[in-house]
């Protein structure tokens, strides 16, 4: 008798770890309203766990829901101004899951730095040294998602790379 577990089952979650490997485009997820919420939420919690490490609390809730304002606007627009208006929910959920898996990768990797060093050593700057290749992903993962909203691969590149810059390095400066 085969098991039932209903999250394995789902689609959703295995184009999710298909798009992780570059295999699926966000139109292979569900056009669902519900679930995009769901996914800018979870950008928005592990963002701001994320940025807890290095900033105040205030200063995280900032960027969380400053990270997912940006996400949600600019994508809207960008996807207004190419008439690809009917894209929109799933690029965002394929953006704020994206960014919510990068965002916990970095929680891990700063949690796995910070037990394996002790304090008096440099903990914050190895993490953050170790966060570049995490973000270059994530560049790489929005230009791919971009790529199949009809961008071509130069324009989605610059387009994704604008998005983290944004967030990643001006966001993070003016939420400390």
């Amino acid at each position: 008798m085969p098991l039932n577990i209903p999250l394995i089952n789902n689609p959703t979650p295995k184009t999710f770890a298909k798009m992780l490997n570059l295999e699926a485009s966000q139109l292979s997820l569900p056009d669902s309203p519900e679930l995009m919420k769901i996914m800018i939420a979870a950008y928005v919690a592990f963002q701001i766990g994320a940025q807890y490490f290095n900033h105040s609390i205030y200063g995280s809730l900032i960027y969380g829901f400053g990270g997912a304002v940006l996400l949600y606007g600019a994508t809207f627009y960008l996807l207004k101004y190419m008439k690809e208006e009917h894209k929109f929910v799933r690029t965002m959920i394929a953006l704020a899951g994206m960014g919510a898996l990068a965002a916990l990768a970095y929680i891990i990797l700063h949690l796995i730095v910070g037990v394996a060093l002790p304090p008096p050593l440099p903990t914050e700057r190895l993490a953050r040294f170790l966060l570049f290749p995490i973000i270059m992903w994530t560049a790489f993962m929005y230009a791919f998602l971009f790529r199949h909203v009809s961008l071509r691969p130069i324009p989605a590149f610059v387009t994704a790379a604008l998005y983290v810059l944004v967030i990643q390095v001006i966001l993070s400066s003016i939420s400390r």
